[in-house]
């Protein structure tokens, strides 16, 4: 089988690009609209809708698949790519599919390592682009062999599949307790990220997150099914670090607080400081982590920002630093490197979350849902957007279809 015309065409984001560094230093908002000029290279406004390329393959029997070009909503924060932006990156992104047209598909691994030195050399956004031409081929060679995308990957990684939909993680953007309460109905197994990302979240002694934290244990107290036990996880984007001024003591201390605030649920804590490089963040990150091992602390830290490709995120893994790392699909470009680093991870028994952003698109969600089914991360973030509901249907219904269309052919791996 063989591409027959490769297409690239601009479309829609699942939510915002939004500029973390002024968001973090304090601006002022109008609903939905931020009033002051952003602080990032790239950025047209703090808040701007994200965008996308969708690259189509005709196959030469006439059917089509796709996967998005995409950023993640925070772009050009903690050493990642800058912000996409469609009108720049899609006519480069034209320049590689014509070069695609009547290529033979061959392997998924394959066909990917031989774009990223194509993509490499062209002034692209290469994360962005990578992570839609890899979700393209990842389609166009389950389909010229009649298997799902799971079993393309699990074919190529010797991986087993799992039987049962992976354990989701809600995205909560600035509703935070309307988020909590949607995640409890839905029996959501990781909640509710808390989008912890300036002063007005936390308070100046951090007593506005301790609340936030008794509130959510006592909703799932008033409304969790029956041995329902899902783990706290907040993304702090360095909230901690900033609050008390990176003091080690003082955060060790908070945490513990705050640990026991949400008992009996574990708690896992991600970003809880944000340094301006990669060594700085990793070592803090493990004093932090070694202070609260003194402290007998049950709490698991998770690296995010500086850990955005595969050799960063090996970086933590020689001497594991924190407990789990966020394996962010998008930052790492093509999806076999996400599938690569969350193997490493469990080969090195750290937990790897496969996560993503909110600025994705259901085509990217529910191909990333399929990664999940063959790596098994602890658990994969649902998105697009921030509503809730939406991300979880559209990876939780990927999932249970693929497990159902597997079993019902009646193949076992």
């Amino acid at each position: 089988m063989r591409i027959r015309k490769a297409i690239a065409v601009p479309t829609l984001g699942g939510y915002y690009n939004e500029d973390l560094a002024a968001i973090r230093n304090g601006v002022e908002a109008d609903g939905l609209f931020y009033l002051d000029p952003p602080q990032s290279p790239g950025f047209r406004s703090i808040r701007q809708p994200s965008e996308a390329c969708s690259i189509l393959f005709v196959l030469d029997d006439q059917r089509v698949v796709f996967g998005d070009a995409l950023c993640v909503d925070y772009a050009a924060a903690g050493g990642r790519d800058g912000i996409f932006i469609a009108a720049e990156q899609v006519p480069l992104i034209e320049t590689i599919c014509a070069e695609l047209d009547d290529r033979p598909i061959g392997g998924f691994v394959e066909m990917c390592e031989e774009l990223e030195d194509t993509v490499d050399k062209r002034g692209l956004h290469q994360a962005a682009a990578m992570f839609g031409f890899s979700q393209a081929i990842l389609h166009a060679v389950a389909a010229s062999r009649g298997v799902t995308c799971a079993e393309v990957i699990a074919d190529e990684f010797d991986t087993n599949l799992s039987r049962q939909p992976i354990p989701l993680g809600i995205q909560s953007g600035e509703h935070r307790r309307e988020a909590v309460d949607k995640a409890i109905m839905r029996n959501v197994g990781v909640l509710p990220h808390g989008l912890i990302n300036n002063l007005e979240t936390t308070g100046n002694d951090g007593r506005v997150l301790l609340d936030y934290v008794n509130w959510i244990v006592e909703r799932l107290d008033q409304h969790g099914a029956p041995g329902y036990q899902p783990l706290i996880h907040l993304d702090l984007y360095g909230q901690l670090g900033a609050t008390f001024d990176h003091d080690l003591v003082a955060m060790t201390k908070f945490l513990c607080e705050l640990e026991q605030c949400a008992k009996p649920f574990q708690l896992c804590i991600e970003t809880p400081l944000l340094m301006e490089n990669a060594e700085q963040q990793r070592d803090r990150l493990r004093s932090l982590h070694d202070a609260l091992q003194q402290m007998e602390s049950t709490v698991r830290l998770i690296v995010d920002e500086w850990a955005n490709n595969l050799d960063e995120i090996r970086s933590y893994l020689v001497e594991p630093v924190v407990p789990i790392v966020h394996v962010k699909a998008p930052d790492l470009g093509s999806l076999h490197r996400a599938v690569q680093a969350v193997l490493e991870c469990r080969a090195a028994s750290v937990s790897p979350i496969l996560g993503g952003s909110c600025a994705e698109t259901d085509q990217s969600a529910r191909t990333v849902a399929h990664v999940a089914l063959a790596t098994a991360p602890e658990w994969v973030l649902a998105r697009p957007g921030m509503g809730v509901d939406e991300g979880v249907q559209i990876m939780h219904n990927e999932m249970a279809r693929t497990i159902a269309l597997i079993e019902a052919r009646g193949e076992k791996r």
